[in-house]
């Protein structure tokens, strides 16, 4: 019995001084802190620079018609291992906002601490497509050939040596080198290399405005052309083009009237005219820039222009508008008897052996 007493008085002892030890704890400067875990989420802002020369701004003729700027709808977004270029993360940006530094896409993308090279483009081209998409280093935008159908309706396809291919739709795309993820506990911003929290994206793609005089336009059904010495593609990493393959654009073309004396000695000038997309005019082409006019008449004949337009670069509309005012004129020769007919759907014959006229 006496046992038992002194064993219970040892227990409620060890008890007393376990209950002091525990409300003494808070006089050793220890206190209770809220768990967190880093996070990997990361906010992105991406404006996007919608200012384009000849689709909406610095027409060479505002009342023409000239390519509709749409909106992309989508922006994709990467980051890549900047050691090798390879892709750790995606996502899709969707939600988009306007302020005073313009319009932007936003979301989050989700990657560990590190460095990354950073790429964002709009999805959702018609005509220019992205590939590689998983390797920065040869991650490209291009557009397809034309198919060999369409290819095999030409004359000029004799003389052309290098693919043709369709002119591109505008590719908005931003960059980022080295860019830093840090470790953070709740959202973080993706910041660019000048440090701001957002990038800006720009297009790879650059519309031209062609241009050529034509009398005698009456007897024209239709007409395309065929460019060459064209950059065939573009590196989305560095935006390089110079050292892409040579192609050729193809353009179909459209028919304009300028009531005034456009020209001297000519009144109600007419000519043909088009915008077109490229990636770039290669610095080392290895042709000289020769733009193929070809029509099929009224009448249903078929002829071919080729003209030389290298100099045209070097003027400067070219430089400081990108118009392509070609400083000659074609002329449409007559059908024979004084006949056309066959309105916008004659019937085709062959390739005729006889060039069109060209007026100085």
């Amino acid at each position: 019995m006496e046992d038992g007493m002194a064993m219970k008085r040892r227990v409620n002892h060890i008890l007393a001084l376990l209950a002091a030890f525990i409300m003494a704890l808070p006089l050793t400067g220890c206190h209770f802190r809220k768990l967190q875990d880093p996070s990997n989420s990361t906010y992105v802002r991406v404006y996007v620079d919608e200012v384009i020369k000849n689709v909406n701004t610095g027409f060479y003729n505002p009342d023409f018609v000239h390519p509709e700027y749409k909106r992309p709808e989508i922006l994709r977004i990467g980051l890549f291992d900047h050691s090798d270029g390879h892709l750790v993360s995606d996502r899709y940006l969707r939600g988009q906002g306007d302020d005073e530094r313009g319009h932007y896409y936003d979301g989050y993308i989700t990657a560990a601490p590190g460095t990354y090279d950073f790429v964002a483009y709009n999805f959702g081209t018609e005509a220019t497509i992205v590939g590689s998409e998983y390797d920065l280093s040869s991650m490209t935008a291009y557009t397809n050939e034309i198919s060999p159908s369409l290819r095999s309706r030409f004359k000029a396809d004799g003389n052309v040596t290098v693919p043709i291919r369709y002119d591109a739709d505008h590719l908005f795309v931003a960059n980022g080198d080295g860019i830093k993820v840090k470790t953070h506990m709740g959202p973080d911003t993706l910041r660019s290399n000048t440090g701001e929290p957002f990038f800006r994206a720009s297009s790879v793609v650059q519309s031209w405005y062609l241009q050529i005089g034509v009398v005698g336009s009456q007897w024209v059904a239709s007409a395309v052309c065929v460019l060459d010495g064209m950059a065939s593609s573009v590196r989305l990493k560095d935006r390089d083009f110079a050292n892409s393959d040579e192609t050729a654009l193809y353009m179909e073309l459209l028919s304009g009237t300028y009531p005034d004396n456009f020209y001297p000695g000519l009144t109600d000038f007419h000519c043909i005219y088009t915008t077109f997309g490229t990636f770039g005019k290669l610095p080392n082409a290895t042709n000289n820039l020769v733009v193929t006019f070809e029509f099929i008449t009224t009448y249903g004949k078929r002829f071919e222009v080729p003209i030389d337009i290298t100099e045209e670069f070097f003027k400067p509309d070219a430089t400081n508008h990108q118009w392509l005012i070609i400083s000659k004129i074609i002329e449409i020769p007559e059908p024979e008897g004084g006949g056309g007919g066959g309105g916008m759907n004659p019937s085709v014959t062959d390739w005729d052996d006889v060039k069109a006229d060209i007026i100085i």
